[in-house]
């Protein structure tokens, strides 16, 4: 008799101990980790990034007539070299409107181009920063203008340091050769000229 009352508290205890076991707060979930870019992809060529969405600034209205005047001719740049078969994707890019300002009030742009499954994008002005490319670096010069390179197996970029806003040339699936040589052919161009790049066909 003893041994089964001994038996029926111990049962008790521990449909007592499950319930408060069930009762308990679950774990909170870890929270989800962010969206992969630029600088997480593997070494290996991943699908096309969505650089115009990367480096797209907050757009500032122009409050003042300055803000129509021309842009200085050294913000608004482009190569007199381009590897062949390289075209514009006017959905992968974007440039300033007349009545839009980015960082450092200043016009911004950044122009994508695609082909043979490679990748070109030139991007400079009032950008918050330059595409996330994390890898090996180095310091350059290229054109003139002094600069670091990053490389990440197919991908490269160069960031070059300007008095204002930023200057970038990144690369998926060129080489080293060739990506230099676009950045050191970089010339002043209208900013008429990179809208007309940057708009729909």
């Amino acid at each position: 008799m003893r041994l089964f009352r001994g038996l029926r508290k111990a049962g008790a205890a521990l449909g007592l101990a499950c319930a408060c076991v069930a009762c308990g707060a679950a774990p909170a979930p870890a929270s989800p980790s962010p969206s992969p870019t630029i600088a997480a992809a593997p070494a290996a060529p991943a699908p096309s990034p969505t650089v115009a969405a990367a480096a797209t600034p907050a757009v500032v209205p122009a409050t003042s007539p300055a803000a129509t005047a021309p842009a200085e001719p050294s913000i608004y740049l482009w190569p007199s070299y381009l590897p062949e078969g390289m075209q514009p994707a006017p959905q992968e890019s974007r440039v300033s409107g007349e009545s839009e300002l980015g960082e450092g009030d200043i016009g911004f742009y950044l122009i994508t181009l695609n082909g043979s499954g490679k990748k070109l994008a030139i991007g400079g002005g009032g950008l918050r920063d330059a595409l996330p490319l994390t890898g090996d670096t180095r310091a350059i010069t290229s054109g003139g203008r002094a600069g670091k390179l990053i490389s990440n197996g197919e991908q490269r970029e160069i960031v070059f340091e300007v008095p204002r806003g930023t200057l970038f040339v990144y690369s998926l699936g060129l080489s080293e050769d060739e990506l230099l040589r676009v950045a050191g052919s970089l010339q002043p161009i209208d900013v008429r000229a990179l809208r007309a790049l940057a708009a729909p066909k």
